[in-house]
């Protein structure tokens, strides 16, 4: 009788309530696989592009230290700011991004974004050399570059007749100028919404006066909102939004700041600003 009934019980299986059961926790374990698989990716791509940003910080000091301390230019158009009407050095520009000089029309392609040669003829790629560097992995449009420069750290001297720059906030022309160099970034992830490449150095608005402005936002191009910096003194780090919900109201450029958005500013605001 008892071999019977096992017998029974073998041939039964699996009932539709347990079998709903165990297809549930099977969708439940893939889901968090995708999960897991997905943050480790943008893990390592986020590796990845601070390690881009280290290559890009050594090759732009050890340009200085060959020029005597000069910052190169952050700039990267033609019509970069010069209210004052001064003579602007784009040989000093660290990409260039226009077709004002005949041989170079390939710089920018039809449909006005960057090519690699916009890279090639910039004063930083003799000492990068690689086209990858320019480009963060995480970046899911078709630029070539996705770095600006920190837009203080500028060639011209603080000077706001010469540099649009110095009415947002202090600008240093040379390496000795940045008072405290690990906690002053040099490079940062920035998608520059409206535009086919991003235009000039990274900044926002430090003056009171003018009311403190995201002039620019960084590339939020991950989940949790981190992003990677690289610093003058040749360190990088990772970073992730104070706000969560900073990449959903940071938009565009040109905004506000706001109570919800001031401590993501203050922190970048603070390593932004060169002579603090």
């Amino acid at each position: 009788m008892t071999r019977q009934i096992q017998d029974d019980r073998r041939r039964r299986g699996f009932s539709l309530v347990e079998l709903l059961v165990v297809i549930g926790i099977i969708v439940i374990l893939i889901a968090l696989i995708i999960v897991s698989v997905g943050s480790f990716q943008d893990s390592a791509r986020l590796t990845n592009c601070m390690s881009n940003q280290h290559q890009l910080q050594v090759g732009l000091v050890s340009w200085s230290q060959d020029n005597k301390g000069k910052f190169m230019s952050p700039n990267s158009t033609w019509d970069a700011p010069n209210p004052g009407g001064g003579t602007l050095n784009r040989n000093l520009f660290w990409v260039k991004s226009y077709n004002n000089d005949g041989p170079a029309q390939a710089r920018l392609d039809g449909e006005g974004g960057e090519t690699a040669f916009a890279l090639k003829d910039g004063a930083l790629w003799e000492y990068i050399g690689d086209e990858k560097t320019y480009r963060s992995p995480l970046d899911k449009s078709e630029r070539v570059r996705s770095y600006s420069l920190n837009g203080f750290i500028s060639d011209l001297p603080d000077n706001p007749s010469l540099n649009e720059y110095a009415t947002w906030g202090p600008t240093v022309d040379r390496i000795s100028k940045v008072r405290n160099p690990s906690n002053t970034f040099y490079t940062i992830p920035e998608s520059d919404p409206g535009w086919s490449f991003n235009r000039g150095g990274w900044v926002v608005d430090l003056n009171p006066n003018g009311g403190v402005r995201w002039k620019d936002v960084p590339a939020f191009w991950t989940d949790d909102g981190r992003f990677a910096l690289s610093f003058i003194d040749g360190s990088s780090r990772v970073v992730q939004a104070i706000n969560p919900d900073l990449p959903e109201i940071l938009n565009q450029n040109e905004l506000p700041v706001t109570p919800d958005t001031k401590d993501d500013f203050d922190r970048l605001a603070e390593w932004l600003d060169p002579s603090r």
